[in-house]
């Protein structure tokens, strides 16, 4: 199993007494990665093959570490959170018709009973 599969940190001290850093098992995408998943996903690619995550992590490696499971679960993630915001956006807009349903029903038994 390698570093960046296990879910934790290393802090690794470089000899000589220079500066820390910090090995993370969680890949971190840099803002080019993001920016051109990010179009690929809005241009319509939701579910990439195998061969397309081959392209695209290897396209992405010029701006940093990335690895092929790395851009598959990017669009996995991408799309269940696109999902979500969906159906938020849809139960917002059915209370927002329930509450002027129950407005309009509220204002009718006023006037009747006038």
């Amino acid at each position: 199993m390698d570093d960046y599969s296990t879910g934790f940190c290393i802090r690794a001290s470089r000899g000589g007494g220079g500066g820390t850093g910090t090995k993370c098992g969680r890949w971190n995408p840099t803002n080019e990665q993001v920016k051109v998943l990010t179009e690929l996903f809005r241009s319509g690619l939701r579910t990439p093959s195998t061969d397309q995550i081959q392209k695209i992590s290897s396209q992405l490696s010029f701006y940093g570490k990335i690895e092929s499971k790395n851009v598959f679960y990017w669009f996995q993630n991408h799309k269940a959170r696109e999902r979500q915001k969906r159906r938020r956006v849809l139960v917002d807009e059915g209370n927002e018709v329930i509450h002027h349903h129950h407005e309009n029903i509220t204002k009718v038994s006023y006037t009747k009973s006038e």
